[in-house]
């Protein structure tokens, strides 16, 4: 074997023919935050997702959406909208890490959740999804079960789940590899961090230590994407487009929602 030749995404087939061996389906999914009006990056994320078939949790922020995203989303058939918190403002205390939906006395989140989810429901329509996922991927377990009594149907944030559901309907399906390398630069984490990521997550889920019936989901965010973090999203795609095990799932499959 020429080890010199070898690529990160060697690791990843491997993993996969594991999966595929054991007659399972890898399940993915995908999410991309922060979306709030039409830019050319996310046309060009919408563009390459929609070539390879692959459906996305679009995480747009109530207090910034507008009409013009609604329409750039509706040319593309696999998206549906999910709620990215409020206005995507930090009210964690300078002690802490920034976090938006933090439990306070003075805060009245129920009238605040619910104002900002009809202004998607109101831009999107058909298309928005009763699914949370909090700026910064942090929230107060107090407003997550909050969430459940609102009608929330789902809660997105990052990293291998601990537990399937908050209260009696609300179910938890995280991310587990992050595109973008936030600590240095907002840029590209590169291919090896992006691959190790998924990797790690599918091969804890067969191996048992990870809950296995968590979707692995890739967490992208096209506002700091460059033309290498197109051209590896590209590869990626079409490495797991050729793969007998890989299952995309859609929103609703993924958080168990009757839109089918």
């Amino acid at each position: 074997m020429n080890l010199s030749a070898m690529t990160p995404f060697d690791d990843l087939l491997r993993e996969l023919d594991a999966w595929n061996f054991e007659g399972e389906e890898a399940t993915l999914w995908w999410r991309d935050d922060d979306a709030a009006e039409p830019e050319p990056r996310l046309s060009r994320l919408l563009s390459l997702l929609d070539s390879f078939d692959v459906p996305l949790a679009l995480a747009a922020i109530p207090g910034c959406a507008n009409r013009g995203l609604a329409e750039q989303v509706s040319r593309f058939a696999r998206v549906a909208v999910v709620q990215h918190g409020v206005a995507h403002e930090n009210h964690a205390p300078p002690e802490r890490k920034k976090q938006e939906l933090v439990e306070t006395p003075e805060r009245g989140w129920e009238q605040i959740l619910t104002s900002a989810r009809g202004q998607l429901e109101g831009l999107f329509g058909e298309r928005f999804r009763p699914v949370m996922v909090p700026p910064w991927n942090r929230i107060d377990a107090s407003v997550a079960i909050l969430l459940d009594t609102l009608g929330y149907r789902g809660l997105s944030c990052f990293g291998p789940r601990k537990l399937p559901q908050y209260g009696e309907e609300l179910w938890l399906v995280n991310t587990h590899a992050d595109i973008v390398n936030w600590r240095d630069g907002r840029r590209f984490a590169g291919a090896p961090a992006v691959i190790d990521a998924l990797v790690n997550h599918l091969g804890g889920r067969r191996e048992g230590r990870f809950d296995r019936a968590e979707p692995t989901g890739i967490l992208s965010h096209h506002l700091v994407h460059d033309d290498e973090t197109f051209d590896f999203l590209e590869e990626l795609l079409s490495t797991l487009d050729d793969h007998p095990a890989v299952t995309w799932l859609s929103v609703d499959r993924v958080f168990q929602l009757p839109w089918r």
